[in-house]
């Protein structure tokens, strides 16, 4: 067990903070924590009926590139992890669910950062789209089949954890 002795607030954004705890670990040694500060995340693997992967497309600038991913975002403040989910789904693709799973529920990078993500699966898929922020975003399908094919070869177009989990697990409990 650490104890945190002093805390200095690098950095407050809109979506994250930087903060460095000074810490005194069980061994009495005096070191210094970054703490990655990020609220409450969702991403949702939506299946259609026809076993399509509904993906969205969209350019990320840290990366400097388009990715293909599960939509994703935040949980607002006041909002359930499934509402956010479905609210997201809509902004993002322009369907909402019949059916939400929860798939898992973990942080991404426990080392650093206070990141928890929920991935749901969504089925029954239902064209009820909602204005979202302005973001530039193309919806794309892919079968499931193809696309889990695709990650455990290593070829394939998701390069993001929460994506590549989320067709990991669905597969791995009989969901896809």
């Amino acid at each position: 067990m650490e104890k945190r002795i002093s805390t200095q607030r690098i950095y407050e954004g809109k979506i994250m903070a930087l903060r460095v705890d000074t810490v005194v670990t069980s061994s009495g040694r005096l070191t210094t924590r970054e703490i990655l500060e990020r609220p409450r995340v969702v991403s949702v693997l939506p299946l259609d009926d026809q076993g399509n992967v509904i993906l969205v497309r969209q350019f990320r600038y840290a990366v400097g590139r388009e990715t293909l991913e599960i939509p994703a975002g935040v949980v607002a403040e006041g909002e359930t992890p499934l509402a956010a989910a479905r609210r997201e789904l809509r902004e993002e693709t322009g369907f909402d669910a019949a059916s939400f799973r929860e798939l898992v529920s973990y942080r991404p990078a426990i080392g650093f950062s206070t990141e928890h993500m929920t991935i749901f699966l969504a089925k029954s898929l239902i064209y009820a789209p909602e204005k979202g922020d302005e973001e530039n975003i193309r919806v794309e399908r892919i079968p499931f089949g193809q696309l889990y094919d695709m990650v455990v070869r290593g070829d394939s177009p998701l390069d993001d954890a929460k994506s590549i989990v989320a067709i990991l697990l669905a597969r791995a409990r009989g969901e896809a």
